[in-house]
């Protein structure tokens, strides 16, 4: 079934937050009105009268962004609004006069909010607070960020249950102040939706969804959670969906069908088949964030609209219409409100709006003379993601005006790649990683757009920040920073299962530090790690997004174990843990189990990526000589077909070069990463054989690879128990080189000319003592740091 809409344009506010609108109750008349706060504080109610907005009410700003609003579910609460700003919660009725305000004791601002009567249910960033008449009667702290609450009766009728979407990939069930149970999904919970109850279903429905796009079933009942249908929109990849409603019959079979608004602008209606997963019906881009969704009658009171409320402040009202662009039961519209009519409207406001602006203008002139604007705040709304398609970072620049440019700067080496959605212009300065400076670009949009999509791509090892500084359209010009961390595993995600059948590398940290230290480590070497750790013994599991390694961290108080069939993977970690453990004065003792199979499964791993990435570079090299011969040749024929089948696909291979022009280079970084970080644990250093090693790589061979890397009688470092000496823990492949390489080469000629001399031999009446370091070297059980 195809679907049309007509969209209506209903009112521009300022930015919005999510959850902030709510359309009120059928009242005497059929057309219903609408609420909706926004960032300054103004909450306003509406409707529609002859195709003209109406204002009900609408309050001054306050200064004070309106977090959440809601309406009661209680009886005689129907029509009563509430909304939460800061720690605060106020109840207005449908006049706008003000009759209930609480003031909470709260520290955390108010993101949800739930009003039944006397009883008020509310979430910050961590906790989770029920208010009864005002006093504080449940209380819960989560053990990530919560991103949506609703409230849904599932143990009891009488007393509704608290249903928390949290960052951790959980969704949970409260009863009173403890957890009930839990549910593990596939990605931190962006959203949860309560679906309306059929008669003759005992469980209650559930839809969750998560940052990475994903959408998801669940049946709750007093025992457990049954899970349902899963998917993920390929058109909405990496897409959070930030709002659901499921209210509308849009194809009127009786059953209700699902409506999504995702973060990057798209919304798509969904229609039920049975048990199975929903299919897509309609989808629709907005080209910005989607903040709040309502249904009603909102333009009309024949026909049922769907209500969208986006980041910017625009309220869009869709109306479902024909083929030929006439509202559906709407052959009045036309009449009441003709198409010169409207035109000469709009022109009115635009006049009304130039005559604000130059009255702004004039009281602008008159004070800049003497004085100098330095601040004009603004709001953004940024995100930045990791795309597992093809481990890269997807960064989201949103505001509520149109962007002039955009500045990146990134104290690590990333890569910018193309992106078809990205029209803006891309200029990028030489690199000064003297100064720090190991990317400086920038992005000048050219139409009025009010969102940036970037993506880059990092290497594994580097940490430190990425700045964004976001110069909008407006006058004065004034520019925000947005910084962007960095972690040293910045590839791996987060996953509930792995097999850990596998045969995997250990790590074992021990010493004096606390939980907390610990976890603080693993914070900074890891994402999606919560800032508090959850219990007294912690156990994360990851996954690469690039080469699927596992990373399993388990974790207590004077003790962290670290498994992963990368050994790369275990020798980043070993060096951030090492660099906070030393910063912190705190004495740790590592030890090592590692595994020499585990080199030929990784190798294994990266042959396929490596073999397409060499073939895609040969074609690449071969396509401009190819076409030449083409052009001076009618008849091709007599090519090997090898060769005419890389001139049919030539378009596809420069795409594919295009997105990835220096995979290669970044894979074979890898392997040399590998390569200096399996002998580095075994106590050599392979640094001097690393030209060989490239040598092998453009030469490829797998076998002849595994053979060189796995060959004993690499040279033995000096002193390895000295682990603050970084000097052969630099990354050739893609990480920083130290600043001491001539010094070191100026030691490994040393080294070459007297094998038998230890690396930084003092003096030769030093060489007992240096050979004591050796057998040390070569016993490396375990390595003591403070």
């Amino acid at each position: 079934m195809e679907l049309y809409f007509s969209r209506n344009d209903i009112i521009q506010v300022s930015a919005t937050t999510r959850n902030s609108f709510k359309v009120l109750p059928i009242g005497k008349k059929k057309q219903q009105k609408m609420v909706v706060g926004d960032a300054t504080g103004v909450i306003q109610s509406f409707s529609l009268k002859k195709g003209e907005v109406v204002n009900s009410f609408k309050h001054l700003p306050t200064g004070t962004p309106i977090e959440a609003v809601c309406l009661g579910t209680g009886q005689g609460q129907k029509d009563k609004i509430f909304c939460s700003t800061e720690q605060t919660v106020k109840g207005f009725n449908k006049k706008g006069k003000e009759f209930f305000k609480f003031s909470s004791n709260l520290t955390e601002k108010i993101t949800s909010l739930t009003v039944h009567e006397l009883q008020i249910w509310t979430t910050g960033e961590y906790t989770y607070n029920m208010f009864n008449d005002c006093k504080d009667k449940h209380f819960y702290v989560a053990n990530d960020r919560i991103n949506d609450m609703k409230v849904v009766n599932v143990i009891s009728e009488h007393e509704p249950n608290p249903l928390l979407g949290c960052q951790d990939h959980f969704v949970r069930l409260l009863q009173g102040s403890d957890l009930y149970y839990e549910a593990s999904v596939d990605g931190p919970v962006r959203s949860v939706h309560k679906v309306k109850k059929a008669k003759d279903q005992p469980q209650k429905q559930v839809l969750y969804a998560t940052s990475g796009g994903i959408l998801g079933e669940m049946h709750l009942d007093t025992e457990s959670v049954r899970r349902g249908w899963k998917m993920q929109s390929e058109a909405a990849h990496c897409a959070a969906v930030e709002v659901m409603n499921t209210d509308l019959d849009l194809t009127k079979d009786g059953v209700q069908d699902l409506i999504v608004g995702r973060d990057n602008g798209l919304v798509e209606m969904f229609v039920f088949d049975g048990p199975k997963e929903p299919k897509v019906i309609y989808k629709r881009s907005l080209n910005e964030s989607v903040t709040s969704m309502g249904s009603g009658f909102v333009t009309d009171g024949s026909v049922e609209d769907l209500v969208v409320v986006t980041y910017s402040g625009k309220v869009i009202a869709f109306s479902q219409a024909g083929p030929d662009g006439q509202v559906l039961g709407d052959e009045k519209t036309s009449e009441k409100m003709p198409n010169d009519k409207k035109i000469k409207l709009l022109r009115r406001e635009i006049e009304v709006l130039r005559e604000r602006v130059e009255k702004e203008r004039e009281k602008y002139s008159k004070v800049s003379d003497d004085l100098i604007a330095v601040n004009n705040t603004f709001h953004v709304n940024d995100k930045f993601v990791l795309d597992p398609s093809d481990a890269s970072y997807f960064l989201t620049v949103e505001t509520p005006m149109p962007i002039f440019t955009v500045a990146l700067q990134s104290d690590v080496p990333v890569e910018l790649l193309e992106m078809d959605s990205n029209v803006a212009i891309l200029s990028v300065s030489p690199m000064r990683p003297e100064d720090g400076n190991f990317c400086i670009a920038t992005y000048r949009c050219q139409d009025s757009s009010n969102r940036l999509e970037i993506k880059l791509r990092v290497v594994e090892g580097h940490y430190g920040n990425i700045q964004a500084f976001i110069i909008p359209r407006i006058s004065p010009k004034t520019c925000q920073a947005c910084v962007y961390r960095i972690k040293p595993l910045c590839l791996q995600q987060r996953v509930q299962k792995v097999d850990d059948k596998k045969v995997l590398n250990e790590l074992k940290i021990t010493g004096s530090f606390s939980l907390a230290e610990m976890h603080a480590w693993v914070a900074f070497c890891l994402p999606e790690v919560p800032s508090r750790a959850p219990g007294d013994e912690v156990t994360y599991c990851f996954e690469s997004v690039l080469l699927k390694t596992i990373l399993i961290c388990k974790y207590k108080a004077g003790e962290g174990v670290f498994r992963s069939d990368s050994i790369t993977t275990l020798a980043i970690l070993k060096e951030g843990i090492t660099k906070e453990a030393t910063a912190r004065k705190t004495r740790i003792t590592l030890s090592f189990d590692l595994k020499e199979e585990c080199v030929t499964t990784f190798m294994h791993l990266m042959d396929p990526k490596l073999q397409f990435q060499l073939s895609l570079t040969k074609k690449m090299q071969m396509i401009e000589a190819l076409k030449e011969v083409k052009m001076q040749e009618e008849d091709v024929s007599f090519l090997d077909p090898s060769y005419l089948e890389i001139l049919e696909n030539a378009d596809q291979v420069e795409k594919l070069f295009k997105q990835q022009p220096r995979q290669l280079e970044y894979l074979h970084g890898i392997v040399k990463d590998l390569f200096i970080d399996y002998h580095k644990f075994k106590g050599s250093n392979v640094k001097h054989r690393v030209p060989q090693l490239e040598q092998h790589l453009n030469n490829y061979d797998l076998e002849a690879i595994l053979q060189f890397m796995l060959m004993p009688g690499n040279r033995p470092f000096h002193t390895p128990c000295v682990w603050e000496d970084t000097v052969w823990w630099t990354r050739v492949g893609g990480r920083s080189v130290d600043d001491d390489d001539e010094e070191e080469e100026e030691q490994e000629q040393e080294q070459e000319q007297d094998d038998s001399k230890p690396l930084n031999a003092p003096a030769k009446e030093d060489d007992d003592d240096d050979d004591d370091n050796d057998d040390v070297a070569h016993a490396f059980g375990a390595v003591a740091l403070w």
